[in-house]
């Protein structure tokens, strides 16, 4: 081979793949009709087999890349959570920049708008946030983590009807429906929406009910749930 020729270069293994063909097909006991049909189509035959070859060597090479980098950006992560203060925000940051496109990138975001949060600076961490909402994917598992905290932060700032569309986001993620229809009522109800907010907590009692038989005992959640309704139909 010389020295620019590529072991990835077609023409490469179509020529030295059918020059051998011909022999190894002499050595096989195969019907005379399919050995001829294989010499007169051997160099398609080859040229499929050699892009598959280099198909399936990028995908691992690929493959290999990327474990590389999501390991990598786990343990930037890790490390970054160790540091205090200014240090920390700025480790977070580079982890977020480097590798955005792994789960330790987004978890970077995230402990960011935690810390921007307990700064104060809550439009910080709705503008995070935000962003990190609009880069998920529906069935991620980070998705309602994201809308509940989100959410929460509008109702601090009081942006009470960007807090109603977040949690009407949050209904459509499975297993946080009660806790949705929740936080709608009380959103409605702080808009002085009675007849919204008593149709969202009667939902948020229907999911929470024990089929079949009545709770022995509410737990806190339906319990405040119970009194918002019975002071919202005085």
């Amino acid at each position: 081979m010389s020295n620019k020729e590529s072991a990835f270069d077609l023409k490469h293994i179509e020529d030295n793949a059918a020059s051998e063909m011909s022999g190894v097909l002499d050595q096989l006991n195969l019907p005379p009709a399919f050995i001829d049909f294989l010499r007169k189509n051997q160099r398609k035959i080859w040229t499929v087999i050699g892009i598959t070859a280099v198909i399936v060597t990028v995908v691992s090479l690929y493959g290999s890349y990327r474990s590389y980098t999501v390991n990598k950006a786990a343990k930037a992560y890790d490390q970054a959570l160790l540091l205090e203060g200014a240090e920390k925000k700025t480790a977070l940051e580079t982890v977020a920049a480097d590798f955005s496109s792994t789960a330790s990138g987004v978890w970077s975001q995230v402990e960011l708008a935690r810390i921007d949060q307990e700064a104060g600076d809550n439009g910080a961490a709705i503008t995070r946030l935000s962003e990190i909402n609009s880069s998920l994917k529906e069935s991620s598992l980070m998705k309602p983590l994201v809308l509940v905290n989100l959410g929460g932060l509008y109702e601090q700032e009081n942006q009470l009807d960007q807090a109603v569309t977040v949690y009407q986001k949050l209904q459509n993620q499975i297993g946080f429906e009660a806790m949705a229809a929740n936080n709608l009522g009380r959103v409605y109800e702080a808009q002085d929406k009675k007849d919204q907010a008593r149709g969202m907590y009667n939902k948020y009692l229907s999911l929470t009910a024990i089929e079949g038989e009545q709770p022995q005992q509410d737990d806190p959640v339906r319990t405040m749930v119970k009194a918002n309704l019975s002071r919202l139909q005085k």
